[in-house]
């Protein structure tokens, strides 16, 4: 459905997009602390290939965390392994160092001018916004995705839960009756997962944050190990055949693209395009900005949205591209291209 979008573009990004294509479906602020929630229209073109860009907005940042146990508690949380783990409580979540938020459009990154972050305090949910020139917030482009990925240690290199782990209720599943007590307001974390291709797709290497698959990339001699994927996933089975790529979760990639960002500066790496027309063009060596042993963990909070917002239009139903479309060009290039060639 989407084949024209595959091959990405070699123009540069200009940093401030005009849309073409406009639809009566957009994103609207609800009551609850003005969090933008879509609104569904009645009926939805279907998306031609080729007549919208494939885009996303994202944004990077850094989570300052307190590892001291809390009042009552013996020892930082670990795992059962005592590796160092973050902690479950939003709590312990103290601040943010906010990062730039960029628009990724046919391969090209770029920093998306006129956007945001925004969260009103720790604790509180944050989103990306559009704001005018005055520095008012005017837009909402709706949702996607958001994953807090944590390098922890050489043993637990990657953890990745799909939710904004500082508003709190992460915990480690155990495997055991404590479990139990948790609801589904809970989330989980998970070490990295890449589920397999079917035959068309052999060798691209699909991340996930719910464990699904297996714990090894789909793939050997993977080029994109172990710059971002830490080598004790790679593949040690010497009749498969050569990795052809990496793609899955969106903000699992670009956590660990981030990574090679010195802290509080994973935005540098996209400013440098290191990740350029879905090529890793950054450092071969993993990232020397890594939890060294005895270190805490260090966290990334990734949260993608749509690019539905229409340049110089009032956020609204007549003006915003359709969400469910954006959003399904977005799921296109996580499981139907490759994101990191190699």
């Amino acid at each position: 459905m989407f084949s024209s979008f595959v091959g990405a573009s070699s123009s540069a990004h200009s940093g401030g997009k005009t849309h073409k294509q406009s639809s009566s479906h957009g994103s609207r602020r609800n009551n609850n602390g003005g969090h933008p929630k879509s609104s569904k229209s009645k009926s939805q073109r279907p998306v031609i290939p080729g007549t919208a860009s494939p885009s996303f907005l994202f944004v990077v940042n850094e989570l300052q965390v307190d590892y001291e146990p809390l009042p009552g508690d013996g020892q930082p949380l670990t795992d059962q392994w005592l590796n160092l783990m973050p902690p479950e409580g939003a709590e312990a979540y103290l601040a943010e160092v906010v990062g730039t938020v960029f628009r990724y459009e046919n391969g090209v990154v770029a920093p998306a001018h006129g956007y945001r972050w925004h969260r009103p305090a720790m604790g509180a949910r944050g989103y990306i916004v559009r704001v005018n020139q005055a520095g008012v917030i005017d837009g909402y482009p709706a949702d996607y995705k958001t994953h807090t990925v944590f390098a922890c240690s050489a043993l637990l290199p990657m953890i990745v839960t799909d939710r904004d782990a500082s508003l709190g209720l992460t915990f480690l599943r155990r495997l055991c009756d404590c479990d139990k007590t948790h609801d589904e307001n809970y989330s989980t974390w998970s070490q990295l997962h890449f589920q397999a291709a079917d035959r068309d797709r052999e060798g691209i290497s699909y991340v996930n944050s719910y464990a699904s698959g297996d714990p090894f990339v789909a793939g050997k001699d993977s080029s994109w190990i172990p710059s971002l994927v830490p080598s004790l996933y790679r593949n040690t089975n010497s009749s498969i055949g050569p990795s052809r790529g990496l793609s899955g979760d969106l903000p699992i990639i670009i956590a660990l693209m981030g990574f090679h960002g010195k802290p509080g500066r994973a935005s540098d790496v996209f400013m440098n395009h290191d990740w350029h027309l879905n090529r890793w063009s950054g450092p071969a060596r993993a990232s020397n900005h890594l939890p060294k042993s005895g270190e805490s963990p260090r966290g990334l909070l990734v949260h993608v949205c749509t690019d539905n917002l229409v340049d110089g239009q009032p956020d609204d139903e007549q003006n915003n591209l359709a969400v469910e479309q954006c959003k399904q060009m977005i799921g296109y290039l996580e499981y139907g291209t490759i994101l990191v060639q190699g």
